[in-house]
């Protein structure tokens, strides 16, 4: 066997492999070996089929077969070698023979095409500035959070006379066209919240009291035909066909009040014996909101330098062998003109790439199963409380979702590539000159969801 390398320039070259008998025949020997002890043919028994016959039912396919092997493993072994950083997979030259004679090959040349990782320099250092925007969690934000947990963990308590938010307990009862109790009609114990009623229907209970009783058309009063067949639990085809009207006798009328900031509205926001008075309360909601702010923040300036970087990286590119390459990985799903005219999205994903693993090598970062575990178990934490709340069972539990998890090939792909984005992250923060810049909520919130340019 022969492998040579011939550079057409700094970006392509091709892959040239001369194979002779020698370096193939006794792979074929084998296998046409193996099938004879194994073959299963009427009137043989199973090892004594004739050689000669499992040849020429077998010969060209386990022929093709160590071929495509051959090929392959003296690729792969080339490129390793010889340290070669090429991009995509090699392509089979034009030059390659096509009309290969399968009953006697003899000496066989074959040539691959390879796309070649340019050579670059990356300047990540203080002389580039980016913004790093943070919300401001001042008194302001404090005092809407707060109400939006009182809201959140409310209280119902019953009042006299109902305002247009209140849920209404009562009797419904089907009609006669007289306007009388109909014999044997439908009749339910029901309660009515705000979003069972229509639009234009959110004021038909207001002002409605204790015992009072109103009439009503299920049809026109609720928001939907699901919602009146849940209410007087019949079919929505027998909503259809329904034409009665029917009487609403008011019993108990619940208005929603914001929770007492108390000991038991503490216990439910944060845990128990967690927090004991207003005060460490507004500590813990604006220290609570920097840290899921920060991920957000941080995630925004990642995405810019990230754009930065593969915008201004001016290194060039083996475009013709790229193109060629995408349109064989996506053979008869995305057609050549698709590639050419998406080319530049492509192109930025493959310049991201070529960037991404320069910083990860020059930076020496790695990422361990063991922390891909400890991230993982320590998001679950996070939902329980977090790990200072946390028992041995919890924790231990925690552990053993995050393997399972990670036993998936997807989602342990999302977790590393997570973890390598962070730790590259924390290599622009040291990096660049980070600017903060302190907006309000509304401002910020406005601020990392713009496009990028």
């Amino acid at each position: 066997m022969n492998i040579t390398q011939e550079r057409k320039d700094e970006l392509n070259a091709i892959i040239r492999i001369e194979l002779n008998p020698a370096d193939y025949q006794p792979r074929i020997n084998k296998q046409l070996q193996d099938y004879t002890r194994k073959v299963a043919m009427p009137g043989f028994r199973p090892g004594k089929v004739p050689a000669g016959m499992v040849k020429k039912m077998y010969g060209k396919s386990i022929l093709v077969d160590e071929l495509n092997k051959i090929t392959s493993e003296s690729l792969f072994n080339y490129i390793r070698d010889n340290s070669l950083d090429i991009l995509g997979n090699p392509l089979p030259h034009p030059e390659n023979d096509n009309s290969l004679n399968l009953d006697d090959p003899g000496d066989i040349k074959l040539a691959f095409e390879i796309g070649l990782a340019p050579d670059f320099k990356l300047e990540v250092n203080s002389t580039q500035s980016f913004n790093l925007y943070k919300p401001l969690t001042d008194d302001d934000f404090v005092n809407k959070e707060v109400e939006n947990y009182r809201n959140r963990v409310a209280d119902f308590k019953e009042v006299e006379i109902a305002e247009a938010n209140d849920v209404i307990s009562g009797t419904l009862k089907e009609l006669n066209a007289d306007g009388t109790a109909k014999e044997g009609g439908i009749e339910r114990q029901i309660e009515i919240h705000p979003a069972d009623l229509k639009e234009g229907d959110a004021q038909f209970f207001v002002g409605i009291q204790k015992e009072d009783v109103r009439n009503l058309n299920p049809k026109t009063v609720f928001v939907n035909p699901t919602v009146i067949a849940s209410i007087l639990n019949i079919s929505t085809e027998e909503v259809e066909a329904l034409q009665s009207e029917f009487s609403f006798t008011a019993h108990v009328i619940r208005r929603q009040a914001p929770a007492e900031i108390n000991q038991e509205f503490f216990d439910k926001v944060f845990g128990p014996n967690t927090i004991f008075t207003e005060a460490e309360m507004r500590e813990r909601i604006a220290r609570d909101a920097e840290a899921r702010f920060t991920k957000d923040s941080e995630a925004r300036f990642f995405n810019e330098v990230v754009e930065h970087l593969v915008n201004n990286s001016n290194f060039p590119l083996p475009d013709d062998f790229l193109k060629r390459w995408l349109t064989s990985q996506n053979e008869g799903n995305v057609k050549a003109e698709d590639i050419e005219q998406n080319y530049t999205n492509y192109a930025k994903g493959i310049r991201w790439q070529l960037i991404e693993n320069k910083l990860i090598r020059e930076n020496q970062i790695t990422v361990t199963r063991e922390q891909a575990i400890e991230s993982v178990a320590n998001d679950f934490l996070g939902y329980m409380g977090g790990a200072s709340q946390a028992t041995e069972e919890i924790m231990a539990s925690a552990r053993s979702i995050a393997e399972r998890m990670l036993s998936s090939e997807k989602e342990a792909q999302r977790v590393y590539d997570r973890l390598y984005n962070e730790a590259l992250n924390r290599v622009f923060l040291s990096n660049f000159e980070v600017k903060e810049v302190l907006l309000s909520f509304d401002e910020w919130v406005a601020k990392i969801s713009e496009p990028l340019n």
